[in-house]
Formats: C-alpha cells, structure tokens, sequence
C-alpha cells in the first residue's frame, strides 16, 4: 500500500503565519540557488534538475548560458510533498516535470544518466563502473558529491532496509542520542545544519540523509552550502537555520509523518513500518 504523495502546515497563530509564509518561500528559492551553484562553483559535478512545460525555456537557457549540461532522464507527474519514488508518465503537459540532472560536463551528465535508469538498455554508454543489474546509487551519490559514509547508510537503510525516511536511524546513529517516550522513542541533538526533521514543510538545508546529525563529512557540505544560501537571501538562510535549531518532535505511524514544532503542526505522507518511531530534537546547549 502506498499513499500518493502530501503535504499540509497549520501555523500556531496568524501572528507566526504572517511573518514566516513569507520567509518559508524565499528558503525555497535560497536552497534551489545552493543546489545550481554547487555545480556550477564545482564543489560537485551533478545537480538533480527539473523543468515544468512553464519553465522549460528560462531554465534550459540558463544552463547553457552558464557553461553547463542538462541531461533528461524521464517524465513525472508533478506532486506535493515528498515524493519516494517518481510517477512516471509518457506525455509532458500540464501537471508533469522533465526530471534530468545538471552537470559541468558531458560525461558526467552521461553517467548520472546511466547510474539512474531502471532498465539497463536505456544507458549511453557502457561503463563499466555501473551496476550491471540496474539503478547505482553509489555512482549517483559520488557525482552528487555526498559523503561516501552517507551514500553507504542510503544504500544499507533506504535502499536494503526499505526505511525511505530514516531520521530515527539517523538519530540512533548519533553520538549522545537518549531513549523518549515509548518502546520507539529517541531523544537527540546535533548540528542543525544537518536537521532534516522539517523538510516536507521546506525548512531544509542539506538535500541528503547523512547517516547521523553529527556527520562530519556532512557538515563540511552543509557549511557550502548554507553559505551559499547566505549569498543568495541571508535572512531567509538564516532563519531557515532558526527554524531547524528549535525543539521539535517528529513521528510516524500508520504511513503518516508529523512535526510538532513550536511555529507550526505538520503532516506528510510517510510509509509502512511497525509500530510508531518518535524523534525529540533539541538545540546543543
């Protein structure tokens, strides 16, 4: 059973609405900005890249004004939330996206292509560095230019654990974590750079699962990543980091992922798993 992707946030007050909808769009467009520029400043080689039939024109022209190569990969129906998977289509219309990646060169593009095809005869070429029986996540997370450890946890927990939203096996995996409320709950803090607990709701800054919120090698990504956010909209980068520095409490059960924060109450899609697994965030004292 699967539940079609969603999202919904309801603001504590009309007091916290007014002052942070607004902010909450500007983080939208300061982490697109960080996601381009990592690629095109060469802190790594691909970037995933979309293009709706509204937006095909401005964005494939900036591509190649700055130098650099789109790759499609394939065709989607468009959704709110967080999506696990895409919902492939075969026409691009109204209500779809063209799913690709940005690259600074051709044989990058070329090898993020074939690293992500399920079907092994849709590849460019043949290299012999990929998965011969299909998607390879690996090569797809080395030319993302995740941590390596990061990329083994995705593998090991999304992938082979079928966990697609393991922010409770991230939290057992950090230094310091404490047993919550319940047989499932976990108590912990970290860098909140590397908080992923409100991103359905776009509070986000790095666009990967590191495989504990103390990651090192992940903090030296979101360090450039968070600067480039700065460079783009500073207030709406800095208050995306306020946002993820508060207490808050995440939970799933019954495929229903919520967050009880202290500016808003959310609900997104989750998945099938036992039981109820509960994650306390607080701020490092």
């Amino acid at each position: 059973m699967e539940i079609f992707p969603f999202v919904t946030l309801t603001y504590r007050s009309n007091e916290i609405r007014a002052k942070w909808e607004p902010l909450r769009g500007r983080i939208y467009g300061a982490v697109a900005f960080a996601e381009y520029e990592m690629v095109k400043r060469g802190y790594r080689r691909c970037d995933v890249y979309d293009f709706t039939p509204d937006s095909i024109l401005p964005r494939l022209k900036k591509v190649v004004s700055d130098g650099l190569v789109f790759m499609p990969i394939l065709v989607s129906q468009t959704y709110g939330g967080y999506g696990h998977r895409h919902y492939l289509t075969g026409k691009f219309t109204d209500g779809t996206f063209i799913y690709g990646a940005v690259a600074r060169t051709r044989d990058d593009a070329v090898l993020f292509h074939d690293a992500g095809v399920t079907d092994i005869k849709m590849r460019i070429d043949n290299n012999p560095r990929l998965n011969p029986k299909g998607i390879d996540h690996k090569v797809t997370g080395e030319l993302l230019g995740y941590p390596g450890c990061d990329t083994e946890f995705f593998e090991e927990t999304w992938l082979k654990g079928g966990c697609v939203d393991p922010m409770y096996e991230m939290a057992l995996n950090t230094v310091g974590w404490e047993y919550g409320d319940g047989p499932a709950g976990v108590k912990v803090s970290g860098n909140p750079m590397l908080n992923r607990l409100a991103r359905y709701w776009g509070f986000n800054i790095i666009p990967f699962f590191p495989h504990a919120f103390d990651c090192v090698q992940a903090q030296l990504f979101a360090n450039n990543f968070f600067s480039l956010m700065q460079e783009y909209d500073r207030e709406a980068a800095d208050a995306c980091l306020e946002v993820l520095s508060m207490p808050m409490r995440w939970s799933m059960t019954n495929m229903i992922t919520t967050l009880d924060h202290p500016l808003f109450w959310g609900s997104a899609n989750g998945y099938y798993r036992e039981g109820t697994v509960t994650v306390d965030w607080f701020p490092h004292d």
